[in-house]
């Protein structure tokens, strides 16, 4: 792995979502997924993110957590939260790609994808 990005695409209202696709683009991997929020003050995080070089997996867990600057008072929706995560390798890409959620809940699979 050379290179990791992490960016919310849009918070908005919504149902306890969670879902992911993954895209093989060259040297990259690209997530794009959708994780639910428990209220207004909630954003996603790349919580962790490995290369097990020995089964040639790239695992990624997101998580939620509060806003820094969100203050006291926050809305009691549920949220979606679109997140895109992107990693760029410079000798080939890996054979198995799994993503996880833990919306707060504990951490989930959410899916496994292979060019």
């Amino acid at each position: 792995m050379n290179e990791t990005t992490f960016s919310i695409i849009r918070r908005q209202s919504g149902a306890q979502t969670s879902s992911a696709t993954v895209a093989f683009d060259g040297d990259q991997v690209v997530v794009d997924g959708t994780i639910w929020g428990s209220n207004g003050c909630k954003t996603a995080d790349l919580t962790d993110i490995s290369y097990d070089t020995s089964a040639d997996e790239l695992s990624l867990s997101v998580g939620t957590r509060e806003m820094p600057d969100a203050g006291d008072m926050c809305t009691q929706a549920i949220l979606e939260i679109n997140y895109r995560a992107t990693v760029t390798f410079e000798n080939g890409l890996p054979d198995t790609v799994s993503v996880s959620h833990d919306s707060g809940d504990g951490l989930n699979p959410v899916t496994t994808a292979t060019p």
